[in-house]
């Protein structure tokens, strides 16, 4: 009983303090309504983790505005930066990581922003800076997002890491090893790989000949590839924020270009472009039995082949790491709701949410604190015959070197068309100029004038220039 008496008294106590503080007396005001705008591309801001957030932050809208790339980080970044209206965060793919560190202003220095408290209960600290987040991410993917002025523009969200996808019934009906690591053996060079391309199509009937087959998917790919395995691309760092410009000497252009000439010639390649509707059918009907693939393109062959569940399998990529993508995502100068950006930016971005999207949809983290994590290691992907994709992508990742990225870099690789149809109709291929290569070879040859030995014209130079 008196146990009941006291309990009555404290209740009492507690009210009357909790009344003269005027906790009950004024009724707590629900968080102001926020509506982040999140300009974007592709898949860079999955649905998934858009619903999580909503669920944490119910007074949060997330508006998403997809565009396709070019538009967005050129003619429509420039004109909100130049008429300081725009969204509240950006995404910058990579490729343009160049030109707009060029531009800092353009920016919010995310040095100086703070993470509030809205994120602690998911495990964001308040009052980091990103200085704070930059150890837990690969050192040159950070350095992407980093302003000619040392500011920080943005915070990587993924790294494009390149492998090989094949086709493990396709390999075995050629008669080649179907187990990936025997697979990966094949093509320790890129030399190797186009063999095991002209040895596959061997194999191929007349009837799969005639209709298109071929080893891989677009001979082109191989350029950006090998292009991606050096240590310097057009731009060398000259401890200038611009860089020198070496596109005309640098011997990894030859390499990648005469490299994919090569495998051009030798026919390895169907003459389906990539993003086209015939590439969603080939995936579909094994026109190809492989794919240069980043990790996000998984995610993108799961969607458009989704039948084909267990037939393929993920090899290493001939000459060690790749890379091809990678975004950053950055708070714009102008942007209205620039703390709640940071604030979402910071939790989308840790590793945990990387992780998540990783497995979800095949974009694999640049928190390089994962590298070593059993979560990502030991993930295996069922539809790529349980292939142990965050081993093979973390160990490809781990080969890739630095590479310093001009202001130009994306216009230089427009200025080149390295589709199937690109290259043969630049280097008139289709033409009968071949039998003089029976003798001495095809390359270190002078250009001649009715298109024989075309692939060692200069005339892209021409274009390279126009383009920076």
């Amino acid at each position: 009983m008196r146990k009941k008496t006291l309990f009555r008294g404290s209740i009492a106590v507690s009210t009357a303090a909790i009344l003269a503080a005027g906790v009950l007396g004024t009724p707590a005001r629900a968080a102001d309504p926020v509506t982040i705008t999140i300009w974007t591309f592709g898949d860079v801001i999955q649905r998934q983790l858009v619903q999580e957030y909503k669920n944490l932050h119910p007074e949060i809208t997330l508006q998403i505005k997809k565009s396709d790339l070019d538009p967005l980080n050129g003619t429509n970044m420039v004109t909100a930066c130049t008429s300081k209206t725009g969204p509240d965060i950006v995404a910058v793919e990579v490729q343009y990581s160049g030109y707009w560190r060029s531009y800092p202003k353009c920016f919010t220095d995310l040095r100086k922003m703070k993470t509030s408290e809205t994120n602690v209960v998911a495990g964001i600290p308040a009052g980091k800076t990103a200085l704070d987040f930059k150890k837990n991410y690969l050192p040159w993917r950070w350095e992407q997002g980093v302003g000619y002025d040392d500011s920080v523009i943005g915070f990587p969200t993924d790294v494009g890491g390149l492998e090989v996808a094949y086709r493990v019934d396709l390999f075995k009906k050629a008669g080649l090893p179907t187990e990936r690591g025997a697979v990966g053996k094949l093509w320790p060079t890129w030399d190797k790989f186009i063999a095991t391309g002209v040895k596959y199509n061997s194999k191929l009937s007349a009837a799969d000949k005639k209709a298109g087959k071929g080893f891989v998917d677009n001979a082109g790919t191989i350029y950006a590839a090998i292009m991606n395995q050096g240590t310097e691309k057009y731009y060398k760092n000259d401890g200038t924020d611009a860089g020198k410009l070496i596109y005309n000497t640098n011997p990894q252009v030859k390499k990648a270009w005469d490299t994919t000439i090569k495998a051009t010639e030798a026919g390895i390649g169907t003459r389906i472009g990539q993003y086209t509707s015939d590439w969603n059918i080939g995936m579909n009907k094994g026109t190809f039995a492989t794919i240069l693939a980043p990790a996000w393109m998984m995610d993108y062959i799961k969607q458009q082949a989704p039948d084909t569940t267990g037939k393929w399998d993920i090899a290493a990529l001939p000459g060690g790491g790749g890379n091809q993508g990678g975004t950053q995502l950055t708070v714009p100068s102008y942007a209205k709701n620039s703390q709640e950006a940071y604030d979402f930016i910071t939790w989308y971005l840790a590793p945990e949410q990387q992780l998540k999207v990783f497995k979800t949809y095949g974009l694999f983290p640049a928190a390089s604190v994962l590298y070593d994590d059993d979560a990502l290691l030991n993930y295996k992907d069922p539809f790529f015959n349980n292939a142990p994709v965050g081993q093979i992508y973390a160990a490809g990742v781990s080969k890739v070197k630095p590479i310093f990225e001009g202001k130009l870099q994306r216009a230089i690789d427009q200025a080149m068309d390295l589709t199937p149809r690109g290259i043969r109709e630049h280097l008139g291929l289709n033409k009968p100029i071949y039998e003089r290569t029976a003798a001495y070879g095809h390359f270190g040859r002078a250009p001649e004038a009715d298109g024989g030995f075309s692939w060692e014209r200069t005339d892209l130079a021409e274009a390279l220039r126009r383009a920076v």
